[in-house]
């Protein structure tokens, strides 16, 4: 029992005591003033003994120690009034604390998706000297990178094959049911295949890398397949995998055989990008439902019918190709830009950059843009930023005259050609050689 509480409880019985007292003297004295006196004493009496019950031993109620120290206690009592005084702008900090995180957790995310994009490089010295400081690989080493990128994509086209006599003989379902196991090993057999195409050597390549570029692969993946998911004609994010698979499986069954459906399956055949902005964000726009709900014909349906098959065949060919390309990405160093249309696309944002647009030639970009088979999402999404604050992409880091055959070059050149000639047609033709010659150097054509 601390101080105080032994304080009150003695003061309770003292006015207990008194009462008594008072009572007795009531009882038992006959004299009337006698008893008024001890009425008087007994109410001074509790009177003084409440204002002692409210009154602290202390400044620290249930402290004996400070009751005993007296003013020595001063300092002892300042400075805890000081760490409570401490505690409570702690616990201002502590909130602001969590407010600067929750805010440092949103930028950390778009840092990630930044990093994405291709890393700054100092080129004043020119490429050779980057190359020289272990920032670029070198011309021996990217046409080595070139050679494996198209064994890459032989590859998956070889596995896209495979896949399509898979689904067509049922041999990812039994009893109807689809085995999402089979699927998750046949993602994981792409993705070493093309491993050991940059690795070799390696013995288990998918269990050497970090799980950091396992993440990034696989957010990549990811953004890659919702974006392909979203330009169809059905509603297939709201799928589940069961129906999905289903939706593949029609468009399998309804081509047959694969030579009918490998001009769907290739990459380059753009299948599924072709009008993003021009279209609008949903192929349907194309007049598939349009001819399904007015029509209502035999042929019309029949139209439309391929029109999903088309689609379907896109999201198979594009998932394939996602899950190998990020393979490659991992394995194989920048996999991502050594690309015609990545090329292409860097060129085209130079050539906005360099001239001043106008509000035609810029919607006229954006639709190129939006339209190019690029092998990232994230990519797309830097060619506009790179538009949006005029900022160079660094079409030199890219070599394009290491990385692209004669024939690309000549028709990277010919559609930037294209562009100058459709927009470009009021400018000084003085201007317009020198750009035009700025490009044949960077894509290594001989005038």
């Amino acid at each position: 029992m601390n101080g105080d509480r032994s304080k009150n409880l003695i003061c309770l019985l003292a006015m207990t005591s008194v009462f008594a007292l008072a009572i007795l003297v009531d009882r038992f004295v006959a004299q009337a003033s006698w008893r008024y006196v001890a009425y008087g004493l007994s109410a001074c009496a509790c009177l003084s003994l409440s204002v002692l019950m409210k009154k602290p031993l202390s400044d620290r109620p249930g402290s004996q120690v400070l009751d005993q120290l007296g003013d020595q206690a001063d300092p002892l009592l300042a400075w805890e009034s000081e760490l409570d005084n401490q505690r409570a702008a702690m616990e201002v900090l502590a909130r602001q604390l969590d407010q600067r995180h929750a805010q440092l957790s949103q930028k950390l995310i778009a840092f990630h998706e930044w990093s994405e994009f291709p890393v700054p490089i100092d080129l004043d010295d020119g490429v050779a000297a980057a190359v020289a400081r272990g920032e670029l690989p070198s011309d021996a080493s990217l046409e080595a990178f070139v050679a494996k990128d198209r064994q890459t994509i032989e590859l998956l086209e070889s596995e896209a094959k495979r896949i399509f006599e898979n689904i067509l003989q049922n041999k990812y379902t039994v009893d109807g049911v689809l085995q999402t196991r089979m699927l998750r090993q046949e993602a994981l057999g792409i993705a070493e295949s093309v491993a050991r195409i940059y690795q070799p050597d390696a013995q288990l390549p998918l269990m050497e890398t970090s799980a950091e570029q396992i993440m990034f692969a696989a957010s990549r993946v990811c953004l890659q397949t919702l974006v392909v998911m979203d330009e169809l004609p059905l509603n297939v994010k709201q799928m589940n995998i069961q129906s999905l698979y289903g939706y593949i499986s029609k468009a399998v069954k309804a081509y047959g055989v694969y030579k009918k459906a490998k001009p769907l399956l290739d990459y380059a055949s753009g299948a599924v990008y072709a009008g993003r902005f021009a279209l609008g964000a949903n192929p349907v726009t194309t007049g598939a439902m349009w001819l399904l709900q007015n029509a209502g014909k035999k042929a019309a349906s029949n139209v439309a019918g391929k029109y999903f098959n088309e689609q379907a065949m896109g999201l198979l060919s594009n998932v394939i190709h996602a899950i190998g390309f990020e393979a490659a990405q991992i394995y194989g160093g920048d996999f991502r830009h050594r690309d015609s249309n990545w090329i292409y696309g860097v060129e085209l944002v130079e050539t906005v950059n360099h001239f001043q647009f106008d509000r035609e030639s810029l919607i006229a970009a954006l639709e190129e843009l939006g339209a190019l088979k690029l092998r990232s999402e994230y990519d797309r999404v830097f060619l506009y930023r790179c538009v949006a604050v005029g900022k160079s992409p660094d079409a030199r880091r890219y070599r394009a005259h290491v990385l692209l055959s004669d024939e690309q070059k000549q028709t990277v050149y010919l559609r930037i050609g294209e562009y100058l000639k459709t927009h470009y047609a009021g400018l000084d033709v003085e201007l317009i050689e020198q750009w035009r010659v700025r490009l044949r150097k960077h894509l290594g054509i001989k005038a």
